[in-house]
């Protein structure tokens, strides 16, 4: 199992919270199984960011629904001026908090191990 990132913790899986919604602890078992399929090391204290990354995992999906339910954009009825929807708007933040949370989660460094499957970029330019 990989290590816990930048960190000297006792692995072990955290409790799901009872106080999740359907979907949330849905996308909890989600998470926790492909942290732990990935060989990402969670500790108990990770349980806090794990819980963050589902519920703005369950809010994305909200803003996305209702983005596409209503389209990206409206007329304001005031002015007449076409507005980016709320729920469009609102997506960009969640995104960004979304790949803040996983990246705490040790998912960045996951993936930074160095290791490549194809030429360095020098060699990739040389040749």
């Amino acid at each position: 199992m990989a290590r816990l990132p930048n960190q000297k913790m006792t692995p072990g899986r955290p409790a799901k919270p009872p106080g999740l919604s359907k979907e949330a602890g849905q996308e909890w078992d989600r998470l926790i199984a492909d942290l732990e399929a990935s060989g990402i090391g969670v500790a108990k204290a990770h349980g806090r960011l794990i819980e963050q990354a589902a519920m703005i995992a369950v809010d994305l999906a909200d803003a996305e629904k209702a983005s596409k339910k209503d389209g990206p954009y409206y007329l304001n009825r005031n002015t007449g001026a076409v507005m980016l929807h709320p729920a469009t708007r609102r997506l960009d933040s969640l995104r960004r908090d979304y790949v803040k949370v996983l990246s705490l989660l040790g998912l960045r460094s996951a993936v930074a191990d160095g290791k490549t499957s194809g030429p360095s970029l020098e060699e990739f330019i040389n040749s």
